[in-house]
């Protein structure tokens, strides 16, 4: 973690976000709602869940959410389930990547013409697990959710599709804020054999009933578009509730 706040704070803008997210939800009282799809042990759930008076998180990797546990498991607010969020209720293979601390496994396989080198290594699959799956709205409704203030989801390749089972709360504009990790349009979803997560399929989802606030990596900040190298796969959207 020490590492981690060190590499963060090298980028003054990176460093100005991460501190003003962590100061915003530590100091305000808590209220509301927060969704969290696809935890890092170390990321934005660390700054934000002090915010809420309920948080839901949702992780498929055993090996991280037994992090998540043991980081977050004495905060009551916070409710942690080790599943995999999808378009059925059962079980589903997944697959985890390597050497980036299995932040790329997915229900999904890399494309080959992906490429991606972490700490000089190209990132693949190494293994695959069967895990408990889960439809996130039948979730939400049977544990009386009806309205989420903040929705959070990085879900490599699976975002749109476990959106739209959230299709009656974003009609109904019963989400306040919506952040996911989404593919960029002329590149297409990084996994094989995955539906369409690409930020037009968004758009076509939301525009009805949300406005495109902030575009980038990491903690956004509200009507702030960071610039896009034309070779990026994907990216971080936030949309909020048209009032």
């Amino acid at each position: 973690m020490f590492k981690r706040i060190l590499k963060i704070f090298r980028h003054p803008k990176k460093a100005w976000r991460f501190l003003s997210c962590f100061l915003y939800h530590f100091f305000r009282k808590r209220k509301g709602t927060l969704v969290m799809v696809g935890i890092e042990p170390g990321g934005v759930l660390s700054l934000m869940h002090w915010g809420y008076e309920k948080c839901f998180g949702f992780e498929a990797n055993p090996e991280r959410f037994e992090k998540l546990k043991k980081k977050y498991g004495h905060f009551k607010n916070i409710s942690l389930y080790n599943v995999a969020v999808a378009e059925y209720d059962g079980e589903i293979t997944f697959h985890i990547s390597s050497n980036n601390n299995g932040a790329s496994s997915s229900i999904g396989t890399f494309k080959d013409d992906w490429q991606h080198v972490y700490n000089g290594e190209q990132v693949r699959m190494v293994k695959e697990i069967t895990v408990p799956c889960i439809v996130l709205g039948n979730f939400l409704l049977k544990n009386n959710v009806s309205f989420i203030d903040d929705y959070i989801s990085d879900i490599q390749g699976m975002d749109l599709a476990v959106l739209k089972t959230l299709k009656p709360l974003i009609d109904g504009k019963k989400i306040g804020s919506i952040t996911c990790e989404v593919a960029a349009n002329n590149k297409g979803n990084v996994y094989n054999n995955l539906p369409d997560n690409s930020e037009s399929g968004f758009s076509e989802l939301l525009s009805n009933n949300y406005t495109l606030v902030a575009k980038g990596w990491g903690v956004l900040k509200d009507n702030t578009f960071d610039l896009i190298p034309s070779d990026a796969w994907e990216i971080d959207c936030k949309w909020r509730v048209k009032q």
